[in-house]
């Protein structure tokens, strides 16, 4: 499986570096989240979540 980055590092499936390791990833569209498809992800600061509303994951889990 590829690399998927992520930043929100309260999320079950985070891990060092910004990565994520989910068994499956659910994507929305740009329009709905919040960083350009040019955006480095390995390097933003971490952005911690309350909920899966905080994010545009639908993957995301509270730890």
């Amino acid at each position: 499986m590829p690399d998927v980055n992520c930043t929100v590092n309260n999320c079950k499936y985070w891990t060092s570096g910004n990565l994520c390791e989910a068994q499956q990833i659910v994507i929305q569209n740009d329009e709905e989240g919040g960083f350009s498809p040019n955006a480095n992800l390995k390097s933003l600061k971490a952005t911690p979540a309350d909920a899966n509303d905080d994010t545009c994951c639908q993957t995301f889990k509270m730890k």
